[in-house]
């Protein structure tokens, strides 16, 4: 087994590694898919994370056949440990865990954090097994494209981002939240590549305490990232976001702890499609707010 960084010639290879892994392991267990599309639509992935970390792909080579893939984000705070593959034909050659250990040394010192399947053993397996803890459980949830969202007043306002928000944004993550990731909330404002949207929640002071990202492509359709100081907060900022005209119903990443989100979102008609736990290796800050993270990218 050789590991070495993704070339810029194999983005469509690791594509179809992300689709027919991930596929594969949904079929065979739950009898069901994640990439209902074509191969091509998780292009998405390399070429996201490619302008946001150029170089950051490691890839597994066997026989010359690429065996597995994992995206990392390094960032000031941490590393974002993004969609971990390995193709199943390679199962039991300890692809993953390869590939998992070079991203722990490449850290340092620093946490890395990734947010799993709470469905997969194996994957949780894996993790835990490489000294990760789960410190959050999220429910994967998803409203229909026309379900009529009533809120009560929040005590503040809802608007787009626009590219002055990043400082407020920036620090309200790493007050709630203990991360700071300034490509990843660069990415989201420039919006560049039109799969983007982004609101911010102002009090009544005009002091931004919200914001919340989604992701709107055939690849990967997401409401989340995002950090709130209150989950009235957080409904204001899902509403806005539901309003978005999109291709299809995004899932949600809800705190299972945050009880009158959840219900409030359950009154709303919202049903859960699966579980996620938040993994740690190193050091963690229990938020002080909500913390809604994603896959895309992921950073914890």
């Amino acid at each position: 087994m050789i590991l070495r960084s993704l070339k810029p010639d194999e983005a469509a290879e690791v594509a179809a590694l992300i689709h027919r892994s991930t596929n594969h392991w949904y079929r065979e267990k739950l009898g069901s898919v994640i990439f209902g599309g074509e191969p091509e639509d998780c292009l998405v992935f390399p070429q996201t994370y490619e302008s946001l970390d150029p170089g950051c792909c490691l890839v597994a080579e066997i026989d010359g056949v690429l065996a597995g893939s994992c995206f990392y984000h390094p960032r000031e705070t941490h590393v974002g440990l993004g969609i971990m593959n390995a193709a199943p034909e390679f199962a039991g050659r300890g692809v993953a865990r390869a590939l998992l250990a070079e991203i722990i040394r490449r850290a340092g010192d620093l946490p890395v954090r990734l947010v799993s399947s709470a469905l997969n053993l194996d994957s949780y397996s894996l993790y835990t097994k490489a000294g990760f803890r789960p410190v959050a459980l999220f429910q994967d949830m998803v409203l229909l494209p026309d379900d009529v969202l009533e809120l009560a007043d929040s005590a503040g306002s809802v608007r787009r981002a626009v590219d002055g928000d990043l400082p407020a944004m920036l620090a309200l993550e790493e007050a709630i939240a203990g991360v700071r990731r300034a490509p990843d909330l660069r990415h989201f404002l420039a919006n560049d590549d039109g799969h983007w949207t982004t609101f911010v929640h102002l009090d009544e002071s005009g002091c931004l305490d919200g914001w919340l990202a989604s992701v709107d492509h055939p690849g990967s359709r997401l409401i989340g990232p995002g950090v709130m100081r209150e989950e009235r907060i957080t409904l204001a900022l899902i509403r806005a976001q539901q309003a978005v005209a999109r291709g299809g119903a995004p899932v949600i990443l809800v705190p299972a702890a945050a009880s009158a989100l959840t219900g409030q979102l359950y009154r709303w008609g919202a049903r859960n499609v699966e579980l996620h736990v938040l993994q740690v290796h190193g050091s963690y800050k229990e938020p002080a707010g909500i913390v809604m993270p994603t896959f895309l990218p992921e950073s914890g």
